[in-house]
């Protein structure tokens, strides 16, 4: 017996979705070059260039009708445009992950996770208790050990906006899909 083909995400009676940062190209290709360096000493599976990203809330599986919910909540963001300057990348033993991360977050950046996650919670949906740890996750199931090194230079993310994105986990790693995005302001509080 064969097994039907799954549904596409947009037909999905439920969605797991985050809102995140997404890089431009270039600090993409940057931060994927990491995550290939890094391997050479950890071992683990890269993330895909195309799916890197930096988490700002997860919001996990829920009915498909209370995505309006969470765009509403986003559409009460006001934040000024940054650059978010990623200069270290580490290792974190009780998961195995390998990430980039900054030594000091923008207070753009901070203002931005604050506001969502108010707006959130006064939308009715759980939000992250603990601080908020920015990083992009190059590698999972890191065997090796990477101690926490600088990275010189630098990757400079432009931030301009931020998306609301549908998770589709596969065996091959997670497809995901950007379903809107809320551009910055200039003039926004920061």
């Amino acid at each position: 017996m064969t097994r039907p083909p799954d549904p596409a995400p947009g037909e999905r009676p439920r969605a797991r979705v985050y809102f995140a940062l997404w890089p431009a190209p270039a600090a993409a290709r940057r931060l994927h070059k990491e995550g290939e360096l890094a391997h050479g000493l950890t071992g683990g599976r890269r993330m895909r260039r195309d799916t890197l990203h930096l988490t700002l809330a997860f919001i996990g599986d829920i009915p498909r009708e209370r995505l309006d919910e969470l765009r509403a909540a986003a559409d009460k963001v006001a934040f000024s445009p940054f650059t978010l300057s990623l200069d270290r990348i580490a290792g974190w033993r009780h998961n195995h992950i390998v990430w980039a991360g900054a030594s000091e977050l923008p207070g753009e950046l901070e203002s931005l996770v604050t506001q969502l996650n108010a707006a959130l919670a006064a939308a009715g949906f759980p939000v992250e208790r603990r601080k908020f740890a920015a990083h992009v996750t190059l590698l999972r199931n890191a065997r090796g050990e990477l101690p926490a090194a600088e990275l010189d230079p630098p990757v400079e993310w432009p931030v301009g906006d931020f998306v609301l994105v549908e998770s589709d986990p596969k065996p091959e790693g997670a497809q995901y899909t950007v379903l809107e995005s809320w551009p910055g302001t200039t003039g926004a509080p920061g």
